[in-house]
């Protein structure tokens, strides 16, 4: 069954380019600029991004010749605003510069980087929620401004007044004009200022009334008002007939796809703004940049993130980012959203790579919050390196207000961490042979489908709090929603848990992906996609092997009944189909917190292994289990306290390809610990270390590695 997937170099993307780093001139005195440049360059970066916003270099108000308002990029008001003079420090040192303009910035600023006059203007051009009133904007702590309605055409006349005015210094700046503005950042964030539950937007007129958006989007999805009827069981006059929900109710049925379509709305909402937004600079003359757009961190499964779909948004050759915040001290936690999220981008988009990356924390004082220390910060652009990031831009590069315990002081001094952008980068670039063509290799798959999550989506208050998975209403066939989003997110730890590695396969987007692998697991749901059920049967038929956790299947997308896989009577436990099997494991098996995983739940994903799959690539497993240290216990106990973790919270990721192949190994654990690596098939000599030099011999396929607390080790595999 398995067919290695060595080479995505086609992507057409040079990481090497797109590394990068924070540099905001605005917040920085103009007379350092040269100071924190310099250090960028001794960082090795290539890339400097910089917000450009609109309200920073508003100076005046708008009038028949200043349409967009006084504008001031030469720092006739305030030095600090002479983005002409960045420009050209930037681009005598020959970097390149991602240009994020907006015109939503976001960046901890006022209004988000917005004119007053637009956030605390019109209501009618604001998103409305469910009550039709218009959705706080991002101003949180004042509780002032609004969100506007992304298509409204008088929200849009505004954007493309700010950018044929912002386009005027991009457009003789391009790479393609030979000079060195290489991105556009097609605003920031894009998610409603997080306001993208069901009932938190966008309910505006321009978006439901008949003959709206809404119904637009129905029309490209159904294409007839029978087909909208038969989907959503309710017989309509007209496609404009159709009104949103505006409730959350216990049960979904047969109003399924009327509710889930809501939630995809907004993706479609979403993804048709970037497209304005990129068709406006493109009117204006701006050609030979990459346009790009990124998510700020939530869980991206389940609220309207259909990945492929913005990736048409940006365009041929665009490039979809995600933004990563872990907090000064990465948990077990932490560790798996990133490597999840990162495993679907893999599975999802051509590039996969971090617009943002933390370095640094919001707080200036860090007695209040902590700091990142730089072994820290090095274990976690590791992670992300071993799970397909395939390059960082950190976020911040220096000092600035709301922020501290940058790799460079506002005055450009060089701080220790600024080691770690250079190694990191320096590690990709110079020590790794090929690192755009590399692959992480996967043992089993997890397959990922869009309408489970949606379920979980349409209850969930507050998407965006990505550390609160929603469990709860509504139910589908009394199963409640979340079950199947915390079990597909569970079943990546169980898998490493037990010594292998999944990898996320989004079945709508390629389903040919299954065939890479032997064992694919299915969150247990109450629902499917007709399209995923058809893919899994002709997997399994193939030869593979499915494994259902939890509910099986008994609607599809519509609310309808299916006879998932074409099975009548299903009992728990394994039945034949095709040349292959399907097991069924009527509870689910992965629902518990992280670093609690259910011990038996690891010893049954292992015996599975074992069984039905060959080697993995590559596991890895402490050499003493239980790992136990001794801490100081909280009052009023007080005194040692020994601790001791069962779970194996070691990570081997493998990676592959024409030129190099490359081993990371990480201890998740806070106490250094031993572990034991083995290898499957590949026959391996030597581990070769990447930053020591240091050769480890591999006998009979297996080899010792001693790793510090919360570190990563890369290795090159010489077979």
């Amino acid at each position: 069954m398995r067919k290695e997937k060595t080479d995505v170099s086609s992507h057409g993307h040079d990481s090497n380019s797109i590394f990068g780093a924070e540099v905001q001139y605005f917040r920085l005195d103009h007379r350092y600029w040269d100071e924190v440049l310099d250090r960028f360059c001794d960082a090795g970066l290539s890339c400097v991004t910089t917000y450009v916003q609109w309200l920073t270099h508003l100076v005046g108000e708008p009038d028949a010749k200043h349409p967009a308002g006084v504008l001031d990029f030469e720092g006739r008001t305030n030095p600090r605003l002479n983005l002409l003079k960045f420009l050209d420090l930037v681009e005598r040192r020959g970097l390149k510069l991602n240009f994020r303009c907006g015109p939503f910035c976001c960046n901890e600023m006022i209004w988000g980087g917005y004119p007053s006059w637009l956030v605390n203007g019109d209501p009618n051009i604001m998103c409305w929620d469910y009550t039709n009133r218009p959705t706080q904007g991002y101003w949180i702590g004042k509780r002032e401004g609004m969100q506007p309605s992304y298509l409204h055409p008088t929200y849009l006349a505004w954007c493309d007044k700010w950018l044929a005015e912002i386009d005027k210094i991009i457009a003789p700046r391009t790479l393609g004009k030979g000079r060195f503005i290489s991105m556009i950042n097609l605003d920031n964030e894009i998610s409603y200022i997080c306001k993208d539950s069901m009932l938190d937007s966008d309910y505006n007129p321009i978006m439901v009334k008949p003959g709206g958006f809404y119904h637009q989007f129905l029309k490209e999805r159904y294409g007839s008002t029978k087909a909208v009827s038969d989907a959503y069981g309710v017989k309509y006059a007209s496609i404009e007939a159709v009104e949103p929900p505006r409730s959350v109710p216990a049960e979904l049925g047969r109003d399924l796809a009327w509710h889930t379509d809501w939630m995809e709305f907004k993706t479609w909402i979403m993804c048709r703004y970037i497209e304005k937004l990129r068709a406006m600079h493109e009117a204006h003359g701006v050609k030979g940049v990459t346009f790009m757009t990124n998510f700020n961190p939530h869980r991206p499964e389940g609220i309207p993130t259909r990945m492929p779909e913005f990736q048409k948004a940006v365009g041929k050759g665009g490039i979809v980012g995600y933004d990563f915040y872990r907090g000064s001290f990465m948990s077990y936690s932490g560790y798996h959203s990133m490597a999840r999220v990162l495993k679907l981008m893999n599975a999802s988009l051509p590039y996969t790579w971090s617009a943002e990356f933390m370095s640094g924390t919001w707080q200036k004082d860090l007695t209040k919050g902590g700091r990142i220390s730089d072994d820290h910060m090095q274990f976690m652009a590791r992670c992300a390196l071993s799970h397909g990031c395939k390059s960082i831009a950190w976020f911040m590069f220096h000092d600035r207000d709301c922020w501290g315990d940058s790799p460079s002081s506002s005055h450009g001094h060089a701080r220790p961490s600024l080691n770690v952008l250079r190694d990191t980068f320096a590690m990709v670039k110079d020590k790794i042979k090929g690192w755009d063509s590399l692959v992480p290799a996967g043992d089993v798959a997890v397959i990922y489908d869009l309408v489970q999550h949606l379920h979980t989506g349409v209850g969930d208050p507050n998407p965006c709090a990505d550390n609160s998975a929603h469990v709860g209403a509504p139910t589908i066939c009394g199963v409640q929603a979340g079950v199947a989003s915390r079990e597909y997110e569970g079943l990546f730890r169980l898998v490493e848990q037990a010594g292998a590695q999944a990898n996320a396969v989004d079945v709508m987007h390629d389903a040919s992906l299954l065939m890479n692998y032997p064992l694919a697991m299915l969150p247990g749901s109450p629902v499917v996609e007709r399209q995923v059920d058809k893919a899994l049967k002709q997997f399994v038929s193939a030869g593979g092997t499915l494994l259902v956790s939890g509910a099986w299947p008994a609607v599809d997308e519509h609310g309808k009944s299916i006879k998932f896989l074409g099975l009548s009577a299903v009992k728990a436990g394994s039945v034949k189909l095709g040349k292959g099997a399907v097991i069924w494991h009527a509870q689910p098996l992965a629902q518990e917190e992280p670093e609690s995983e259910n011990l038996d739940s690891v010893a049954f994903v292992k015996s599975l292994l074992k069984k039905l799959a060959p080697k993995p690539h590559v596991s890895v497993e402490p050499a003493e289990l239980p790992v136990t240290y001794v801490d100081w216990s909280p009052a009023p106990t007080g005194g040692h306290h020994v601790l001791k973790r069962t779970h194996n919270l070691g990570s081997a990721v493998l990676h592959e390809g024409p030129e190099d192949r490359v081993l990371f190994v990480l201890n998740h654990y806070i106490e250094a610990v031993k572990f034991a690596v083995s290898f499957g098939k590949l026959k391996v000599s030597e581990l070769e270390n990447l930053d020591t030099g240091e050769r480890l011999a591999v006998k009979n396929g297996k080899v010792s590695v001693d790793i510090d607390r919360k570190s990563a080790s890369i290795y090159r595999v010489i077979v």
